[in-house]
């Protein structure tokens, strides 16, 4: 068994329609903890939802749960519905050597958010990362993510 450490990184795109100054900003970092892959014959998922619960399906084996991220969104119009969508898959990147990748399939969020008084709203937001289910290797690393999220208003 080898101890696999994943973090998902939010790059996020802000495609808006009058407001030039809004922020996304990244209030805690989504984690998928670590864990292990006993056997990569066949698919396997690891899901962090948006309320911070960990759950896996087939070979992966959780040796430390993960945690939701935080998304705080600033400087929008007062009182207004934001919609929110991730633009999926996205593939893991690693800084150590040759091996398999995870992708994410599923983002676990909210379709839309009301901006308060100030024009901020906040988040939780969860994933489900896969393996490739080749049999193929994964390295003992830090694999990141870099997750684009659209916001329309």
């Amino acid at each position: 068994m080898v101890n696999k450490k994943v973090f998902a990184g939010l790059v996020v795109a802000i495609l808006t329609s009058l407001h030039c100054y809004s922020e996304v900003i990244t209030e805690e970092n989504l984690s998928f903890g670590v864990f292990a892959i006993k056997n990569n014959s066949s698919i396997s998922e690891l899901s962090v939802s948006a309320n911070g619960r960990t759950s896996t399906t087939n070979s992966i084996r959780v040796l430390r749960g993960g945690q939701a991220a935080q998304i705080r969104l600033v400087n929008y119009p007062l009182y207004t519905r934001l919609f929110i969508s991730a633009i999926l898959p996205q593939s893991s990147t690693v800084f150590a050597g040759m091996t398999e990748q995870f992708s994410i399939n599923h983002v676990d969020m909210p379709e839309t958010v009301i901006t308060n008084y100030l024009g901020e709203a906040i988040f939780p937001l969860g994933a489900t990362i896969e393996t490739s289910g080749n049999g193929g290797a994964y390295l003992d690393t830090t694999y990141n993510f870099r997750l684009m999220l659209t916001v329309n208003y």
